[in-house]
């Protein structure tokens, strides 16, 4: 089994998504979305204004929203130079969630078991 990730070492991972547009967010964990409105399509072309992480709660800051993503006991971020919209694949694991940026890097959220836990929560922002 991996290695439980630290905040230090998701928040330096992170980084390099400040400045970065959306190009898609995909929720794949059955279970996993638990906001309704704004649907992750609201969130194409947006750039990422700031990461943060407390603990294992990634939020991340956009123009428009607010995306928190809670990684659990065992959600690891794992960063992806090179990255498609995820396609089931037999043999291959399936992320949690992918976030696909404008210049085609992105980063899946993953855990090692079948039942998956990571969240992810949409807002509006109201300012």
């Amino acid at each position: 089994m991996a290695t439980i990730q630290s905040a230090a070492e998701i928040a330096s991972l992170l980084e390099r998504l400040n400045g970065k547009k959306i190009a898609a967010l995909q929720v794949l964990g059955v279970n996993s979305l638990k906001s309704v409105s704004p649907l992750p399509d609201a969130l194409v072309g947006e750039a990422v204004a700031e990461v943060d992480v407390a603990e294992r709660i990634i939020t991340m800051h956009t123009a428009g929203h607010r995306i928190s993503f809670d990684l659990q006991r065992t959600g690891r971020v794992v960063m992806l130079e090179s990255a498609e919209p995820y396609q089931h694949v037999a043999g291959v694991s399936r992320p949690t969630v992918r976030l696909l940026t404008a210049d085609g890097s992105g980063v899946d959220l993953t855990e090692p078991a079948k039942t998956k836990r990571i969240t992810v929560t949409i807002v509006a922002r109201s300012e």
